[in-house]
């Protein structure tokens, strides 16, 4: 039996789940292979079931799925991959974290030419691909929008206001701990400039707040407040009422909210794309350019069908001015966008099923 190892994170916020499921969805392997799922997640260890040294000996080949982390939590895996010959894809990753620090090895990686197939599903990734010398690369949608739709068989619609935990760098409140560990991050910063960063940054994000208490305030009911991280809770429900969150621990209760949603305004791509895919308008609000997975995955899907462009909505929060309170005022086709995603799946699948090795494993 052929095993085939999943580099994912799970058990940290639900949008991982979704996108893990998505590329489940577009494989669609075959019965007779065994999938081991790795979990990379935040303060998961690598032990019983999660144990490299019990897993890697078992694998035939290896698929990064998904999720930003595809460089400094798998090295372990790309080393044991180079060492013994195993096959891997890159299959719906984002962003270029890490890749500056491990570009010898990546170098290495895309020379042994044992990467098959680099699908990326934003600007940062394709490129980092293609500068790292990766053969056979793409750029595609968000692999969460080939999640199934759900029928719950309740026509109550919900407005959704989707919060997180907004900041404006990497080394902000609760990574403070890391940016003062790393030597490298404390390169040209004074303890004077970390804490005038810290009061500005505090600063933008309460103003963020206050706009989207504003946002969630200007809402009709039945709403509701949706976090995917449980160490958002307790100050979500500080700020909206503990009466107003909802969180589950179980992604796919989030995901069955999702589906009720009638419109989304967040800043979770992965609160906006499960609303979107059951009809939802949305809007996202957002602080960085992470916003533009979702951005790009409907510039791609509108390639397939025109107009697709008007159903996102994005704001990028400037705490500097005064934001507009978004509206739901847009009608969402939904067999129009389904279309465009088929479309786009059949794409990447009649790429998956050329490539030598991996196509075996599929239906």
């Amino acid at each position: 039996m052929k095993t085939v190892l999943l580099s994912t994170s799970s058990l940290w916020n639900s949008g991982d789940d979704y996108i893990r499921q998505g590329i489940m969805n577009l494989c669609n392997f075959k019965e007779e292979i065994r999938i081991i799922w790795w979990n990379r997640g935040y303060g998961i260890s690598n032990s019983y079931a999660n144990d490299l040294s019990i897993n890697l000996p078992l694998i035939d080949y290896f698929i990064v799925a998904g999720t930003p982390e595809w460089v400094n939590k798998n090295i372990h895996i790309y080393k044991y991959c180079l060492k013994h010959n195993i096959p891997f894809s890159l299959i719906g990753v984002g962003t270029d974290s890490y890749v500056k620090e491990n570009m010898k090895l990546l170098k290495k990686l895309a020379s042994s030419q044992l990467c098959e197939y680099a699908l990326a599903r934003d600007n940062y990734a394709y490129k980092a691909f293609k500068n790292i010398g990766f053969k056979n690369v793409d750029l595609s949608i968000d692999p969460a929008f080939y999640l199934n739709t759900i029928d719950t068989g309740d026509n109550k619609k919900y407005n959704i206001l989707g919060w997180r935990k907004q900041f404006w760098s990497n080394y902000a409140d609760y990574n403070l701990p890391f940016f003062i560990k790393n030597k490298k991050a404390l390169i040209n910063y004074t303890k004077s400039k970390v804490n005038d960063f810290l009061k500005v940054n505090k600063k933008k994000r309460k103003l963020y707040n206050q706009y989207l208490i504003d946002v969630f305030n200007s809402m009709s009911s039945p709403k509701i407040v949706t976090v995917h991280d449980n160490r958002e809770i307790e100050e979500a429900e500080n700020l909206f009422g503990k009466e107003n969150v909802f969180y589950s621990s179980d992604p796919w209760q989030i995901y069955k909210l999702y589906s009720k949603a009638s419109f989304y305004v967040g800043s979770r791509i992965h609160g906006a794309i499960p609303a979107l895919l059951h009809g939802a308008n949305i809007h996202l609000i957002y602080t960085s350019s992470k916003a533009q997975v979702v951005e790009n995955s409907i510039n791609i899907l509108s390639k397939h069908e025109k107009d697709l462009k008007e159903y996102l909505n994005l704001t990028y929060f400037n705490p500097y001015e005064q934001n507009k309170i978004p509206q739901n005022s847009q009608e969402i086709d939904t067999n129009k966008l389904n279309r465009a995603i088929q479309k786009e799946m059949n794409q990447i699948n009649s790429k998956l099923t050329r490539l030598e090795i991996l196509s075996r494993m599929l239906k």
